[in-house]
C-alpha cells in the first residue's frame, strides 16, 4: 500500500511540475477554431486575443502550422471580443460572443489581405451550448438567463437540472442519484457518505445560494476521460466572478399559509401556519482594476411548515386527509404515557416542523498575467430541520402520516448538516503548446442527529389490520448518530497542442476520513399488533406479547458506543488524445484508470466467524475490506459538423464509466463486524414473553462481554467500484427559423453492479402450497407444526454480503427543441423515453438493501427488476419572454411545464409470508389470484370486521378482493402471476409552473438601479383548475395480509377492510394526495439590483 502511493505522488508531483479544465468537475470554457485565408489555407502563427469585457480578463494564443488555435481555462458568459491579426492581413473581430460552461466554442475567421475589401470587420456572434467540436454525448446547459427567469420555489438546483429531458426522481436516464457526480467550482458537493444525493440534502438546504451561480452543466455520457466519478450524470455547476464593476443584488422571498391552495378536487384542506422566508445578498467588484476581482454571497432560510395535512378521524370527519386513526385513541394513549412515564409524546397533529439554514460564499479571482490566472472559494453551509421518522422496519404504512397512521413528533429527529469548503484553481498556458490546471481543496462535512422527545424506545403500533397506527420514542436509527467527513481533492490537467492533435494527461484524486456513528435501536424498538396489545403488555396481561423486539448494544468492554473510523483513497490518472481529423471530424481517443483504495481503523478479525461457514460455502473475514484493484475506464467519442457550417451536427461515443460506492456501504461493514456492537431481534412469540415494555432503554441491555448475538455486514474481496458501459449517438440539426433539433440515442450497460445478499438466510427446502408456491423459509418440528427457519447460525440475525452483478441496464431516448431568439426570448420542447432494470438500487444500510427489495423467489437471487427512479414517459417543455417598455420598465413572464409518468412501487403482503425474518414490513410480492380457489382467506371477526359480532366472511372478502383487482389496471394483467418489482405505477402526473417578474429601473450615473418584484407559482395548473395537477398514491400497496400457514403450508391470508369502524372495504388503487405536491404553492420575492 505504500508503494502505491508513493507511486501515485511520484506521478502527480511529474505531471505538477510540468504545470483545459474539467478534472472532475467542469469550471470553465474554452475556445476553439481555424484562421484561414481567403483560399481556404491555414494561417501559422497569426495572433488570437479574446477579451472578457466585463473584466478585462485577456487570453491569447497563436495559431499552429495548420491554422487552429486552442484557448482552454476561460471565463464562462461574457461577452467576449475576440480579435486575429496576422502580417498583410486586415485585423478582424467578432464580438458579444458567450461562452457554455464545459464547451469549447468554435469561432473561426477567414482573412483578407491587406488592400482587399471587406465589407464587414466587426462580426457579431451567438452563444451556442449544442455545436461545438467537443461536444459528443447527451448534455444540457442551463445558462444564468435562465437561472434568472424560470420558475423557482425552493431556488435549488433541482428546480434547473428538471431542464434535462433525462432527470427523474433526482437521477438521470433511470440511475439512482447516489450514483451522480456533484461539483461546484471543481469541489465535490454530493453526499460522498451516500445518505443523500446531495450536501445539505438531508436538511433540504441548498449547498449554496442560486444567486452565487453563473452556470450549471448536466453531462450524461461526456466520452472525455477527464470526466468521470459517475455512473449515473455529472452535474457541474461554476459561480459568479467579481467583474472591472461593481455589481449586487439584496433580496428577500417568502410564502406562508396564504399562498398555498386549498382544494385538491372536492377536497377542501385547511392550511396550517407556514412561514418560509429567503434573504440575502451577493456583492462583486474589484480590488485592482483588470487584475484582482471579489465576489461575496450570502443567504439565510428560515422554514416553518405543517407536518403534515392528515389529521386524526373524530366523529363528523370526512375527506381523503382523515386519518382512520382515533384522536380520542391517541389523546388517551399521550396521556397514558405522560401520566405512567413522564414521557412527553408531543403532538401529532397540527404541528410545523423548521427547516433552517445559512450559507455564504467568498470567491477571489486574480489575473496574475495573460498566461495564469487563479482562484480562491470558500463554501460555508450550516442548516438543521425536523424529518420525519424513518419507514425503514415498520409496518406497512411506515411511520409517517398516513390514512391509517398518525405519529406522534417525539418520534421524529432532528437532522443537523454543515460545511466548510476551499476550493484553488490555477490555470496557466505557458506556450501556445502548452497549458495547465491544477485544482486543490478541502471540505469538511459536520453532520448528526437529536430527538425532540429525549431518550425513550420507540414504539411501533399497528391498528390491529396489519398497518401502522402511530408510533412514539426515539427514532430508532438517530441515537448516537454522527457522521464526520474530511474530504481532501487534487487534480492536474497537462494539455499539449501538436498540430491536429490535443493531447491531456492528467490525476484527478480524493482522499476521505470518516467517522460514523450509527446503531439502528440503540435504544430499543418494540412492535405491538394493536394499541389494546399494547396496554395489555405493559399492565401484565398474560399473552399480551410485542410482535417483535430489537436493540443493539456496544460489545466493547468499557465502551459505550464504539464510533466506525476509516479513511478511502480514489486515485484517478488519465491520458487522451483529440484527434482533428479535419475541419468537419474530430475524434476523441482517451483511457482512464480509477483506484479506489478503502483503509480502516482497527478493523479486527471476529473469532466467532472463523469456524463458520455461511450459504454457499462462503467464509467470512471481518477483518478484510475490498482488495485494491485499478478500474480501467476505456472511452472514443466523435463529433462530425457534417457540412462545416453547423447545420448538421452527428456525434457520439462508447466507452466505460467509473463512479463511487456511497461510503456507508463500506461503513457498514467496520461497523458491523461483529466486535464492535451486539444486537437482540426477536419475532418468534414463544421468546417475545421476556421483552415487555420497560422505559427504561437499558433494560434489556446486555453490557460488559463479547456479543453473543450480532449482525454482519461485509464486502467481497472482489467487490469493485461501479463500471457502466455507455454508448451515446446523437444528431443535431439546425431547423427552419433557428431552431435546434437535437435526437440523442443512449444504452448502459451494468459491468459492476451492486448486489446484496443475506448469506446468513439458508437455502429453502421447502414451498408454499399452492398457487402461490414460492419458497418459504420454514421446516417442520417433530409434531409436524411449520416454523421458520430463517438463520444458518442462530446467533447472527443476518450476513449481508455485498457483492457485484453484471445484470442491469438502461435505454434512452431523447427528441428536443430549442430556439433562442435574441436574449429576450427562448423554448425548448422535449420528450425522453427510458427503459431501466437493476438488481439492487441499495440503500444506506446493509440489512434493509436486502431487507427493502421485493421478492416473489429467492431473497438472494440475482435478478432484474424496474429500477427505482425509472420515470418511462417524460415531457417537458419551457418558454421565456422579457420585454422592456417605458425606458424604465420589463416584464419576463416563464412557464415550466412538465408530463410524466407517475412513481413506481411493488404490491406486497403485509407481513412476512416467506419467512426470510424481513421483519413483516411487506417485501414479499403478492400472487395475484385468477380465481378464488387461488388463495385461502379467513374470516375477519371482531372489532377488525367492524365491531363484536359481526364477521367479514371468506367470500366477501373474496368478492371484494376480486372487484379491487378488476378495476387495477396492473394487477388485473397479472392474474395467475407474482407482482413485479416496481412493477406497478402511479397515475401519470401533469403540472405547469409560472414566474412573472417586473422590473422598474433607472440609471444614474450610467449605471442602472433595479427594484424587481417577483411571483412564482409551482404547480400552475391547479391555481387554474382544482382537479388538474394532482398527484396520485396507492391507498394500500400490500393489500393482503398474511396471518400464517395451515399444517400442509398452504399460506392463509386477510383482505381487511379499508375502515373496519364503517365497514367500507378497500374499492380503488389510487387516492389524491392532498400535500403540497398536488396544489399550487406561490412565493413573492423582492430584489434591489445594482448595475
Amino acid at each position: 500500500m505504500k508503494k502505491l502511493i508513493l507511486v501515485f505522488i511520484s506521478i502527480l508531483l511529474a505531471v505538477a511540475v510540468q504545470q483545459n479544465t474539467y478534472a472532475q468537475g467542469v469550471t470553465t470554457s474554452s475556445m476553439t477554431g481555424s484562421i484561414k485565408d481567403d483560399k481556404g489555407e491555414g494561417l501559422p502563427g497569426a495572433n488570437v486575443v479574446a477579451i472578457h469585457l466585463p473584466s478585462g480578463t485577456r487570453y491569447g494564443t497563436s495559431t499552429q502550422l495548420d491554422g487552429r488555435y486552442n484557448i482552454p481555462g476561460m471565463r464562462t458568459g461574457g461577452p467576449y471580443k475576440v480579435t486575429v491579426s496576422f502580417v498583410g492581413y486586415k485585423e478582424q473581430s467578432k464580438e458579444n460572443i458567450y461562452l457554455a460552461l464545459g464547451v469549447a466554442s468554435e469561432i473561426s475567421f477567414v482573412m483578407l489581405e491587406d488592400g482587399k475589401e471587406l465589407s464587414e470587420v466587426i462580426i457579431t456572434a451567438e452563444r451556442s451550448s449544442v455545436f461545438g467540436a467537443d461536444r459528443t454525448g447527451a448534455a444540457t446547459n442551463i445558462a444564468n438567463e435562465q437561472i434568472n427567469r424560470l420558475p423557482t420555489i425552493s431556488r435549488s438546483f433541482a428546480d434547473f437540472t428538471r431542464l434535462t429531458p433525462q432527470a427523474a426522481s433526482g437521477g438521470f436516464a433511470g440511475r439512482n442519484s447516489r450514483f451522480n457526480n456533484i461539483t461546484i467550482d471543481g469541489a465535490l458537493f454530493n453526499n460522498a457518505f451516500g445518505l443523500s444525493g446531495t450536501v445539505g440534502g438531508q436538511t433540504s438546504a441548498q449547498p449554496i445560494s442560486l444567486d452565487a451561480i453563473e452556470e450549471i452543466q448536466v453531462n450524461i455520457a461526456p466520452y472525455d476521460v477527464r470526466q468521470g466519478a459517475f455512473t449515473g450524470g455529472g452535474v457541474n455547476a461554476v459561480t459568479r466572478s467579481g467583474t472591472n464593476e461593481f455589481s449586487g443584488s439584496i433580496f428577500n422571498y417568502s410564502r406562508n399559509e396564504n399562498f398555498l391552495g386549498t382544494k385538491v378536487g372536492d377536497v377542501t384542506v385547511t392550511n396550517q401556519d407556514l412561514s418560509v422566508r429567503q434573504t440575502g445578498f451577493r456583492l462583486g467588484g474589484p480590488i485592482i482594476k483588470n487584475k484582482l476581482f471579489f465576489f461575496i454571497n450570502g443567504e439565510q432560510e428560515r422554514n416553518s411548515r405543517p407536518a403534515t395535512n392528515f389529521i386524526a378521524s373524530r366523529p363528523g370527519l370526512s375527506g381523503t386527509n382523515v386519518s382512520q386513526a382515533s384522536a380520542a385513541d391517541l389523546d388517551a394513549l399521550s396521556a397514558f404515557l405522560r401520566e405512567r412515564y413522564n414521557y412527553n409524546t408531543g403532538p401529532y397533529e397540527n404541528f410545523n416542523l423548521r427547516t433552517n439554514s445559512d450559507k455564504v460564499l467568498v470567491r477571489l479571482d486574480w489575473n496574475i498575467s495573460d498566461k495564469h490566472k487563479f482562484s480562491l472559494k470558500y463554501n460555508y453551509l450550516k442548516s438543521f430541520a425536523d424529518i420525519n421518522p424513518s419507514n425503514s422496519g415498520a409496518l406497512p404504512n411506515g411511520r409517517n402520516p398516513s390514512n391509517t397512521n398518525m405519529p406522534f413528533f417525539a418520534s421524529y429527529y432532528i437532522i443537523n448538516n454543515n460545511l466548510n469548503s476551499f476550493i484553488a484553481e490555477l490555470n496557466s498556458r505557458f506556450s501556445n503548446n502548452v497549458s495547465n490546471t491544477f485544482i486543490a481543496g478541502y471540505s469538511a462535512f459536520r453532520d448528526f442527529r437529536e430527538s425532540p422527545g429525549g431518550v425513550f424506545p420507540l414504539v411501533d403500533i399497528g391498528n390491529g389490520s396489519g398497518q401502522a397506527f402511530t408510533s412514539f420514542g426515539y427514532e430508532p436509527f438517530s441515537a448516537n448518530n454522527l457522521l464526520n467527513t474530511d474530504v481532501y481533492q487534487i487534480s492536474d490537467n497537462l494539455s499539449i497542442y501538436k498540430g491536429k492533435h490535443t493531447i491531456t494527461l492528467g490525476t484527478y484524486n480524493e482522499f476521505y476520513k470518516f467517522t460514523n456513528g450509527f446503531a439502528p435501536a440503540f435504544f430499543g424498538r418494540y412492535q405491538f399488533a394493536s394499541l389494546q396489545s399494547f396496554y395489555d403488555n405493559v399492565n401484565g396481561v398474560a399473552g399480551a406479547n410485542p410482535t417483535q423486539y430489537e436493540i443493539r448494544y456496544s460489545a466493547v468492554p468499557g465502551v459505550e458506543f464504539p464510533f466506525a473510523k476509516f479513511s478511502a483513497l480514489q486515485l484517478g490518472f488519465f491520458a487522451q488524445d483529440q484527434y482533428t481529423v479535419s475541419d468537419k471530424f474530430n475524434v476523441t481517443f482517451g483511457l482512464r484508470a480509477d483506484i479506489p483504495i478503502i483503509l480502516p481503523e482497527n478493523l479486527n478479525q471476529n473469532p466467532d466467524l472463523n469456524n463458520r461457514t455461511f450459504r454457499d460455502g462462503i467464509k467470512i473475514d471481518v477483518s478484510k475490506v475490498q482488495k485494491t484493484t485499478a478500474l480501467w475506464s476505456p472511452r472514443v467519442g466523435f463529433n462530425w459538423d457534417v457540412f462545416g457550417n453547423q447545420q448538421t451536427q452527428v456525434r457520439g461515443g462508447t466507452g466505460i464509466f467509473t463512479g463511487r460506492v456511497p461510503y456507508v456501504w463500506i461503513s457498514n461493514q467496520i461497523s458491523n463486524t461483529g466486535n464492535l456492537f451486539g444486537s437482540i431481534f426477536v419475532t418468534n412469540p414463544a421468546q417475545l414473553a421476556q421483552y415487555r415494555f420497560n422505559p427504561d432503554v437499558n433494560a434489556y441491555r446486555p453490557s460488559g462481554a463479547a456479543s453473543p448475538n450480532y449482525n454482519i455486514a461485509y464486502t467481497q474481496e472482489n467487490f469493485k467500484f461501479p463500471q457502466v458501459w455507455r454508448t451515446n449517438i446523437g444528431i443535431d440539426q439546425q431547423l427552419p427559423w433557428g431552431i435546434v433539433g437535437t435526437l440523442d440515442i443512449m444504452y448502459t450497460k451494468d459491468i459492476n453492479a451492486v448486489y446484496f445478499q443475506n448469506v446468513n438466510l439458508p437455502n429453502s427446502t421447502l414451498n408454499a402450497n399452492g398457487a402461490d408456491n414460492r419458497p418459504i423459509f420454514f421446516t417442520r418440528n417433530t409434531a409436524g407444526n411449520l416454523v421458520a427457519t430463517n438463520r444458518i447460525h442462530s446467533n447472527i440475525s443476518d450476513a449481508i454480503l455485498l457483492a457485484n452483478t453484471r445484470l442491469g441496464y438502461s435505454f434512452n431516448t431523447t427528441v428536443q427543441l430549442k430556439k433562442n431568439f435574441g436574449k429576450d426570448l427562448f423554448a425548448m420542447i422535449a420528450y425522453s423515453y427510458t427503459d431501466a432494470k437493476s438488481v439492487n438500487d441499495g440503500g444506506s444500510i446493509a440489512q434493509s438493501s436486502w431487507r427493502d427489495r421485493f421478492i416473489s423467489g429467492d431473497p438472494n437471487a440475482n435478478v432484474l427488476a424496474n429500477a427505482d427512479a425509472l420515470i418511462p414517459h417524460r415531457f417537458i417543455a419551457s418558454i421565456s419572454y422579457r420585454k422592456e417598455y417605458l425606458k424604465s420598465m420589463a416584464t419576463t413572464v416563464s412557464i415550466f411545464f412538465e408530463a410524466s409518468s407517475g412513481r413506481n412501487f411493488s404490491y406486497t403482503y403485509a407481513g412476512d409470508m416467506n419467512g426470510d425474518g424481513s421483519g413483516g414490513g411487506g417485501n414479499d410480492l403478492i400472487y395475484v389470484p385468477r380465481n378464488q380457489s387461488e388463495i385461502r382467506l379467513l374470516d375477519i371477526t371482531g372489532a377488525a370486521a367492524g365491531g363484536t359480532g359481526q364477521v367479514y366472511t371468506a367470500d366477501q372478502q373474496w368478492a371484494d378482493l376480486d372487484r379491487f383487482i378488476n378495476q387495477d389496471k396492473y394487477l388485473s394483467s397479472r392474474r395467475g402471476q407474482y407482482a413485479e418489482r416496481n412493477g406497478a405505477y402511479t397515475p401519470g402526473v401533469t403540472k405547469m409552473d409560472l414566474s412573472i417578474k417586473q422590473d422598474f429601473f433607472v440609471n444614474v450615473a450610467g449605471k442602472r438601479n433595479t427594484i424587481q418584484l417577483s411571483f412564482d407559482i409551482f404547480n400552475f395548473t391547479n391555481f387554474l383548475n382544482k382537479n388538474w395537477g394532482i398527484e396520485r398514491f396507492p391507498i394500500r400497496s400490500a393489500p393482503l395480509t398474511f396471518v400464517g400457514y395451515t399444517s400442509d403450508a398452504t399460506p392463509q391470508f386477510r383482505f381487511n377492510y379499508l375502515n373496519a369502524a364503517t365497514r367500507t372495504p378497500l374499492t380503488e388503487s389510487f387516492q389524491n394526495g392532498v400535500g403540497l405536491g398536488s396544489r399550487y404553492v406561490a412565493q413573492f420575492g423582492i430584489r434591489y439590483i445594482f448595475n
